[in-house]
């Protein structure tokens, strides 16, 4: 109420602001950027069709939806990594959904998440509630397609479903096998998407893109020349 303007980074924020109160015209949408010399794409090692997550194994990023879908897929040459740490909350889902197929392959530091990413053909991220998922642009820069709910800030960075990824609904395991299945089926489709993320993040999702978006909006709101 004090605040003249607030600046969120995605307009997932942006909509639960506005449904608590806030008036629109105070908001102003900058999303995050990505380090396109960290996160950059190398060859992939082999043909193994691959669903990344990285983040926190939790109720919060939606991971027990996750984790039953890629348990009921009864797919050939198949993986599900997860990179990250894992809370206990999800420990009876991790028993629960145990497959050869589903491998934690623990934390990793930042500048190793590259190599992880590029041996995937797909990121998936469900969160039930996100304010913006740092790791969809991440992702997206190591020429992967994007799976993420409608709560993760993907929506700022998915030009139209289907192009650099698909944007789900919250708590549904069964959407995430369909768009899954159809991305196996339709390999060729998954690479073009993925090289359309790839794209969609080099021209207007770096840190330098999110800096000169908030010197604008700064620019504008005090009308001084930075």
């Amino acid at each position: 109420e004090q605040a003249n303007y607030i600046v969120v980074p995605s307009s997932f924020v942006k909509r639960t602001m506005i449904e608590n109160g806030i008036h629109p015209d105070k908001i102003f949408v900058n999303p995050y950027g990505v380090d396109l010399s960290s996160f950059k794409q190398i060859k992939k090692k082999d043909n193994k069709f691959r669903v990344i997550f990285c983040g926190n194994l939790s109720i919060q990023k939606g991971s027990h939806y996750l984790l039953k879908a890629v348990y009921e897929l009864n797919f050939d040459d198949f993986e599900f990594w997860h990179i990250g740490s894992i809370s206990e909350e999800m420990l009876e889902f991790v028993d629960q959904y145990d497959s050869p197929n589903i491998i934690y392959k623990g934390q990793h530091p930042q500048e190793d998440l590259n190599k992880l990413y590029s041996q995937g053909s797909v990121f998936c991220i469900p969160s039930i509630q996100d304010g913006f998922a740092m790791v969809i642009l991440q992702a997206m820069a190591c020429g992967l397609p994007v799976i993420c709910s409608e709560n993760t800030g993907g929506t700022d960075l998915i030009t139209e479903d289907g192009n650099e990824g698909f944007v789900i609904p919250i708590r549904n395991a069964d959407i995430i096998k369909e768009k899954l299945t159809f991305l196996y089926k339709n390999q060729e489709i998954c690479a073009q998407m993925g090289a359309n993320a790839k794209e969609r993040v080099s021209s207007g999702f770096t840190w330098d893109d999110y800096g000169d978006r908030y010197i604008e909006f700064l620019q504008k709101v005090t009308n001084y020349n930075l």
